[in-house]
């Protein structure tokens, strides 16, 4: 468990994700707000981490949003997705 402040759980999440090498995860927010504010963030901070040099032969980690704004036909594809380990974060 890592306690910290709010404005921080994003970093959090990224730093958790890289070091423990995750591929594989369902994340939780508040609200579908919150939920593609943290996938904008996230694939920004994945863009630029893929661009670095150090970072060039890595998988890029990708991330996709899931709430109820999403046609039906279009949560489903995104879970099976997410099944099948194509999608790494789930949001």
């Amino acid at each position: 468990m890592i306690v910290c402040e709010t404005a921080q759980k994003p970093l959090m999440l990224f730093h958790l994700v890289l070091e423990h090498d995750v591929k594989n995860a369902l994340v939780f927010t508040k609200s579908a707000e919150s939920t593609t504010r943290l996938v904008r963030l996230f694939e920004f901070f994945e863009g630029i981490r893929t661009k670095t040099s150090e970072a060039s032969d890595q998988a890029k980690i990708s991330v996709r949003a899931y709430s109820s704004e999403l046609p039906p036909a279009e949560r489903k594809a995104i879970l099976e997705q997410f099944k099948h380990q194509d999608i790494h974060l789930y949001v």
